[in-house]
């Protein structure tokens, strides 16, 4: 039974990193900082451009996907290392006889 928790929490773990990585690719290259998301409306005369959307959703959006990626992660390990504590206490805490 553990096992398969143990390995269910790795499966959840490496697809949650990699929508994380997938998400910082969006905001780092195809929504960069500066493009059009609410950077001045020119003296009230309007924004000059429409803010960059990708799939519908602005930079900040995507912003808060990966904020809340980040948070399941960190709980993801936590899970991690609260199953794996017996097999990391015997390895880096051996007992001494």
């Amino acid at each position: 039974m553990k096992k398969h928790l143990i390995l269910i929490s790795n499966i959840i773990a490496f697809v949650n990193i990699l929508a994380l990585m997938a998400t910082g690719v969006i905001l780092r290259w195809v929504l960069p900082p500066g493009s059009g998301g609410g950077h001045g409306f020119r003296g009230g005369r309007g924004p000059q451009t429409q803010p960059k959307t990708f799939l519908e959703w602005g930079r900040h959006d995507w912003g808060d996907v990966h904020f809340w990626l980040a948070v399941i992660f960190t709980c993801m390990i936590v899970v991690h290392l609260v199953l794996n504590w017996p097999w990391i206490r015997a390895t880096f805490f051996p007992r001494k006889p």
